[in-house]
């Protein structure tokens, strides 16, 4: 868990961040490889060291690692991260059903290629989940770029649905990937009606990850103070709406490496101004790993240390900064993984 003991603490989480060293890098981690002067200053002021924030049985996802990271008991940490996209997007989920995450993948021989629609643009990804053929007893939400969500009803045979996250299987075969799923008839028709051809390539949505309602606690309930929460990314608006945390609008926030990093470091020092604790997200360090882009990894820690980091640190005095990966994400095979993650704070004492 991080400490919120101060009388004021931004944390921002770097999503991915961190990861082993690789050979391509001189033997070092992007991190590490990377021209960061802002963040060596904070390390030198203060301190770095390795933590791990993922809970022994738990998979490492951001759900998770970032719910440990503010607190919230392992007993309670939901399933998988669905519900909490609906409830970021104001979807309702009734009690008698379930939500499930619906990837826009990428097919290649019978195998999955990719996980977020490759060789698409955003506004194709967004045309074709606007026009999505609909199936009786299931809704389908289009929630940005290739993600998408199901909300079905709630049976034994739909909470025995393995969860295969696609980011975590690629190159898996479609069959292996879909057999459980395409005994569900509603689930069935909606693959099979929903596959097609752009430009010589297949596609389709793959749903993944069932989930229930979950109540959790508020973030003033834990630790007594005010917290404002900057993000894009779907489950982590999800947590802060969960946890009653207050989220300002962006205006050019992706949760890629495009985003506005500006935008977010300014809104970051308005918000200290008003709110105990400000936690900043930034999804794009997950994003580029998981596409197995080494060097794009690292020129994004140099693209946030110069416009993100230093923004902050040059405006906020004695307040303190903590800067963390919820959890390892691999830029070698793309997949998230269990081990420590740096942490790195102005101050001496976490």
């Amino acid at each position: 868990m991080i400490n919120f003991d101060n009388k004021k603490t931004i944390l921002i989480i770097l999503d991915g961040l961190s990861e082993e060293r690789i050979s391509e890098l001189s033997n070092l981690t992007p991190l590490e490889y990377a021209l960061t002067p802002t963040i060596d200053k904070i390390k030198d002021q203060g301190v770095h060291i390795k933590k791990v924030f993922c809970p022994d049985k738990r998979d490492p996802d951001s759900m998770t690692c970032i719910l440990s990271m503010l607190g919230v008991e392992e007993s309670i940490i939901p399933r998988n991260r669905a519900y909490l996209e609906a409830i970021s997007s104001n979807i309702i989920v009734n009690e008698d059903e379930v939500a499930m995450r619906c990837n826009l993948v990428k097919i290649m021989d019978n195998k999955l290629q990719s996980f977020n629609g490759e060789g698409l643009s955003r506004c194709d990804m967004a045309f074709i989940s606007h026009n999505i053929k609909t199936v009786e007893n299931l809704r389908f939400y289009h929630i940005s770029d290739y993600r998408n969500l199901l909300i079905l009803k709630r049976s034994e045979e739909i909470m025995e649905i393995p969860d295969l996250p696609p980011h975590e299987n690629m190159g898996m075969s479609i069959e292996d990937l879909t057999k459980d799923l395409l005994k569900n008839e509603e689930l069935f028709k909606f693959i099979e009606d929903n596959k097609f051809v752009v430009n010589n390539n297949e596609y389709m949505f793959y749903p993944w990850g069932v989930s229930e309602a979950v109540k959790l606690p508020s973030f003033e309930e834990l630790h007594g103070k005010t917290c404002s929460l900057i993000c894009n990314a779907e489950i982590v608006k999800g947590i802060g709406k969960a946890m009653k945390v207050h989220i300002p609008d962006l205006k050019n926030s992706t949760g890629d490496i495009d985003t506005d990093l500006k935008e977010k470091a300014r809104m970051v020092i308005k918000e200290i101004e008003t709110h105990d604790v400000v936690i900043a997200h930034i999804n794009g360090t997950d994003e580029v790993s998981h596409r197995k882009d080494i060097l794009g990894k690292v020129l994004f820690i140099e693209r946030l240390d110069r416009e993100f980091i230093n923004e902050i640190y040059n405006s906020i005095g004695r307040i303190k900064l903590i800067i963390a990966s919820d959890h390892q994400t691999s830029s070698i095979t793309g997949k998230h993984k269990m081990g420590p993650v740096d942490v790195i704070c102005n101050q001496k004492y976490l």
